[in-house]
């Protein structure tokens, strides 16, 4: 029973609906649509009626109540509220041992044998699909006598909570907000883009990747000035600042608590982050690119949609970013002829390290058999086997300007000097410059 529910946590059962939920299910949803759309929507109908699993924890009752009815924006944003609740809880409780309990030497460090699991295993995708939701909604509203104050505590997320998972302070909303959905994964514009890479092959994520590591700090900071942010771009380079030298004291006066918590962070993040945004966008469609439909996937009746928040309808979260992450998948059934015009490529029960993993291992044949079509005239198996290899191809466009490298050898100048002056963990990035110049001539010519 305990090896049950554990895997419940971690993979949760899909086979029925919440039972708190089953009398609110619409059957005009199955009844009135086409049949070459059943498929399709039976799968949906499950993600969402589905038992949440985001939140471990839940509040009293009457402070439940509360909350949803005075505190938040939005009531069906409290599985967000406890999410953040729990992910504080631990990070305040395996700081404290880490600072006050654990030995200040080399027998320390077997507390990575719990922080690492319970961090990045168990809490990490609930984290950052709550911050990611709550940066496009937030849960507390900024006007009125308490404006201020639900500033500061919506922002606590992105600004402190985020370090903890390799998110530096204050980038997350100007990486993913202004820059990525702006630029909706084109390049040269969005750094995150993964138009350019050949997606089939493993080495080509491995550039992107320390791309994002090497050169972020200081292109989001250009990015929101080519754009008339100033404030913006102000503020990036004041947290950054803010970021570094908070790092580079914590390294020296508590190392022990530094290198577990924001040392293993600063390594699993950008791996994590970047392994999780190439799979969301392994898919392009070359006869669009900047078609919403065609650059992501919807991933239907997928455990990992009742523990991010619905995090595999990335298509529709492309098509209205503003759209509550609950209603995503009643968003895809109510709009699916738009997705079966748009050509979007939907999978069953598979999330997104399924897919490329796959794919980095050639097993087309594997996900060919787990998409779900919308078409009424269904492709053939070879067919959708070719038309997955077109949309891995590279996708040519625009180079990048002067300005654009510049700022890339300015944030690679910048690892440098920081880690001559000492800096904690500059040395991989120093190392993976180069390690990006030979990669780009050989794969980006």
């Amino acid at each position: 029973m305990a090896l049950l529910r554990l895997r419940q946590v971690f993979r949760p059962d899909m086979s029925s609906y919440d039972p708190d939920l089953v009398d609110q299910v619409d059957p005009s949803l199955l009844r009135d649509c086409k049949p070459h759309h059943r498929q399709a929507i039976e799968l949906a109908l499950h993600d969402l009626y589905g038992k949440r699993m985001e939140a471990l924890i839940s509040l009293p009752p009457s402070w439940k109540e509360y909350v949803c009815t005075h505190v938040l924006k939005d009531k069906r944003d409290y599985p967000l509220l406890v999410t953040f609740i729990q992910c504080t809880a631990w990070v305040l409780f395996s700081s404290l041992v880490q600072i006050f309990l654990l030995p200040q030497s080399a027998w320390g460090y077997l507390w990575l044998l719990v922080h690492i699991p319970v961090t990045w295993a168990l809490l990490a995708e609930r984290f950052i699909l709550a911050m990611h939701y709550s940066a496009h909604r937030p849960l507390f509203a900024e006007k009125g006598p308490y404006g201020k104050l639900a500033w500061v505590v919506n922002n606590i997320p992105q600004m402190l909570l985020s370090n903890f998972w390799g998110m530096p302070s204050g980038a997350y909303y100007l990486h993913h907000i202004v820059m990525h959905h702006n630029a909706n994964n084109c390049f040269p514009y969005d750094i995150s883009s993964t138009m350019p890479y050949d997606r089939s092959k493993f080495l080509h994520w491995v550039h992107y990747m320390i791309n994002f590591m090497l050169h972020t700090m200081l292109y989001l900071p250009f990015y929101a000035f080519t754009k008339r942010r100033f404030g913006l771009a102000a503020l990036s380079i004041w947290t950054t600042a803010c970021y570094l030298g908070t790092y580079y004291l914590l390294s020296h006066h508590s190392p022990i608590f530094f290198n577990i918590s924001l040392g293993t962070a600063f390594l699993i993040g950008p791996i994590a982050l970047m392994l999780g945004n190439f799979s969301q966008h392994i898919f392009i469609d070359p006869r669009d690119p900047s078609s919403n439909y065609g650059l992501a996937t919807n991933h239907l009746c997928a455990p990992f949609n009742m523990v991010t928040f619905n995090d595999g309808y990335h298509i529709t979260h492309h098509v209205n970013s503003h759209c509550h992450w609950s209603e995503m998948p009643l968003h895809f059934i109510k709009n699916i002829e738009q997705y079966e015009k748009g050509g979007a490529i939907c999978f069953r029960g598979l999330n997104f390290l399924d897919v490329s993993t796959a794919i980095f291992a050639g097993k087309f044949d594997y996900l060919a058999k787990q998409i779900v079509q919308l078409r009424a005239d269904p492709l053939s198996h070879e067919e959708l086997v070719a038309m997955m290899r077109e949309r891995l191809k590279p996708i040519r466009s625009d180079g990048m300007s002067h300005s654009q490298q510049g700022v890339f050898m300015l944030n690679q100048a910048m690892w440098v000097v920081a880690w001559l002056f000492g800096f904690p963990y500059a040395v991989v990035p120093v190392v993976g410059a180069p390690i990006f110049h030979v990669m780009s001539a050989m794969i980006m010519a």
